[in-house]
């Protein structure tokens, strides 16, 4: 019984270490030589995570599509530019020509929203 209640005990302050102990900082000690007097000097280098965004947009249907296409047909229109069909397609596509041949500003029927990726680096100061 005694036994059960020593390796009970040391279980559960193993695992609390563990789940208590977690750093997400680090610190590194570089020990270097400066070339000049030959003296050993101390750096301490610190790191922590950075968490970044990528915004990724669908160039035929992000929320802005057909009003960025239409915008683009009435200036290529008014520069006197050649008609040519947008590659991007979609909403901006038809923006696009609608600008472009002087038809009503319509408005986006379908829109697909922006993926936003997120990861994550490590910043060293």
């Amino acid at each position: 019984m005694k036994n059960i209640f020593v390796s009970s005990l040391l279980l559960s302050l193993v695992s609390i270490v563990t789940l208590t102990n977690n750093q997400l900082a680090q610190a590194e000690i570089i020990l270097f030589e400066n070339e000049e007097d030959k003296q050993q000097e101390y750096k301490i280098k610190y790191c922590h995570p950075v968490t970044h965004e990528i915004v990724n947009e669908d160039p035929a249907y992000h929320p802005n599509a057909y009003v960025d296409g239409y915008r683009q047909g009435k200036r290529s229109f008014r520069g006197g530019k050649d008609y040519k069909p947008r590659t991007a397609g979609g909403e901006f596509g038809r923006g696009f020509d609608d600008g472009y041949f002087g038809r009503d500003f319509k408005g986006q029927k379908v829109t697909v929203p922006n993926k936003v990726s997120h990861y994550t680096t490590i910043n060293c100061i």
